[in-house]
């Protein structure tokens, strides 16, 4: 037997350079967001010359451009000003207080051991280093909604970083970035007042909206010829069914250029396309009959392709695992997701979503 890889190797190539069709990617241009990137620029201004930031809220359902933008904006703020420190948490794997403040910590170059330290102190160690730094933090909480979504007080974060200025004398920007604009009703006052200072509001993208994020993406990530005509519209139409989602509609061709690949297909064509949509599993998705934790856990689910219960429970480890447990049987009983049993592991389920 030869090597498996130049078995596999087909004779076309698709893909030029598939990174840029990757979650992580950052591209140079965000088409349709450039006035969004601008207001954030504008809040953030005052930090470059160690003044003062509106703090900022940024609310959009999945996939409008919301992280990419503030992503965006903090690579540029970077480049401009020693005086600026951006420090981007996501909530879905720092989702308490403690895990917040330690990421903030270690951003300062403070090593801190997860265990063992009680959060006071990791804030007073906090204010000791800013005191001495003579940058402005400016910490992004994405998918800021996890800290309202279990039974505990982690959103009292909120409160410690946007009234920072007044209880410990050293300033913090705070941006959150949020799915579910609704939970603003949960904030207590104070925090609300603090951190709502300016909202943002980003709208779902239209069809051709995404058409031209699609185009954008697909000259840096096919080889020229690759793509039939109707692949963009056809993708971008598949994810304006779903919400105007961007991420969808990024991912649904790079799936699809995946299976032109391992047929060796000259090209992606519309069936690779529609074979990719029914892998993703978002067929007839209803997000607006779901729970906030119930989309959350599909978000990662299309992201990851699957989970262990375990990971999931995790991910989830506010919630109780009876909690867990019912919004699971939920999303079966839709027809959302399926479970079976791990071979050879005990009680570890495998969960997926329903093809």
């Amino acid at each position: 037997m030869g090597n498996i890889f130049q078995e596999i190797s087909g004779e076309n190539e698709i893909f030029k350079d598939e990174r840029v069709l990757m979650p992580e990617y950052l591209p140079e241009v965000l088409p349709h967001r450039e006035n969004l990137i601008e207001e954030i620029a504008h809040a953030l201004k005052g930090a470059t010359k160690g003044g003062r930031v509106d703090n900022l809220l940024i609310i959009g359902t999945s996939g409008t451009g919301k992280t990419c933008s503030v992503r965006f904006v903090f690579r540029q703020l970077e480049e401009y000003s020693q005086k600026v420190l951006p420090i981007y948490v996501n909530c879905w794997e720092f989702n308490t207080r403690h895990s917040i403040l330690n990421k903030i910590a270690s951003a300062l170059g403070e090593f801190i051991p997860r265990r063992g330290i009680a959060s006071d102190e990791i804030t007073d160690k906090i204010v000791e280093l800013l005191s001495k730094e003579k940058k402005v933090p400016i910490v992004a909480l994405d998918e800021m909604d996890r800290l309202f979504a279990g039974f505990h007080d982690e959103e009292h974060i909120l409160y410690d970083l946007t009234r920072a200025s007044e209880i410990f004398s050293v300033r913090i920007g705070v941006i959150g970035i949020m799915n579910n604009g609704e939970l603003l009703a949960k904030m207590d006052q104070r925090i609300r007042s603090s951190l709502a200072q300016k909202q943002l509001v980003f709208k779902q993208y239209s069809p051709l909206e995404l058409k031209d994020i699609l185009g954008e993406r697909a000259k840096l990530a096919f080889y020229e010829d690759a793509l039939s005509d109707e692949i963009i519209p056809l993708c971008a139409a598949k994810a304006a069914k779903n919400n105007g989602d961007a991420r969808l509609a990024i991912s649904l061709l790079w799936k699809s250029g995946k299976i032109a690949e391992k047929e060796n297909a000259k090209r992606i064509d519309e069936r690779h396309v529609r074979e990719a949509f029914g892998e993703l599993g978002t067929k007839n998705l209803d997000f607006e009959k779901l729970s906030q934790t119930e989309r959350d856990i599909i978000k990662v689910l299309q992201e990851r392709g699957e989970l262990t219960s375990g990971e999931l429970y995790k991910l989830l480890k506010n919630e109780t695992d009876r909690t867990v447990r019912n919004y699971l049987k939920r999303l079966q009983a839709l027809n959302l997701i399926e479970i079976r049993e791990a071979s050879g592991r005990g009680l570890t389920r495998i969960i997926k979503i329903k093809k």
